[in-house]
């Protein structure tokens, strides 16, 4: 497969600058491009990060774009439409050989646990600080 024009080097590097931008001044409306990013290096560079590290990643930028939604006090609808969106019920896809069945137990079980609390705070938004702080310390 050959790469765009353009796709050199240098705008790989620049991109993955913008990314890193991006993540760290915490811009959570962009991490949708961040995410696809991270996606499209994945499949160009499959071993360049080992897989646990890239879906902790990934399953980070994902779930502090559905908290986010909730502290901008968005219709609970909303939140939960997106959390199945990113959070699929089927889990995670694995398309990495190297991949262990530890990796994807741990992955599963926080994936699953994040879904378990943003949905008990959907159904019953009491202490919503606190509840947060908690669903996003088991994802990191």
């Amino acid at each position: 497969m050959a790469a765009p024009p353009g796709a050199g080097p240098a705008a790989l590097r620049f991109v993955a600058a913008a990314c890193w931008q991006v993540v760290r001044g915490r811009y959570v409306e962009h991490f949708p491009r961040v995410l696809e990013f991270l996606r499209s290096l994945r499949a160009a560079a499959p071993g360049l990060v080992r897989y646990r590290h890239h879906e902790r990643l990934c399953m980070g930028l994902k779930a502090k774009l559905v908290v986010d939604m909730i502290l901008q006090g968005r219709p609970w609808a909303q939140v939960l439409n997106a959390l199945h969106r990113h959070f699929p019920e089927s889990g995670p896809t694995v398309r990495d050989p190297k991949a262990t069945k530890q990796d994807l137990r741990k992955i599963s079980e926080a994936q699953e646990t994040f879904c378990q609390q943003v949905k008990q705070l959907a159904e019953a938004s009491v202490d919503l600080a606190s509840k947060l702080q908690s669903a996003l310390l088991l994802i990191q």
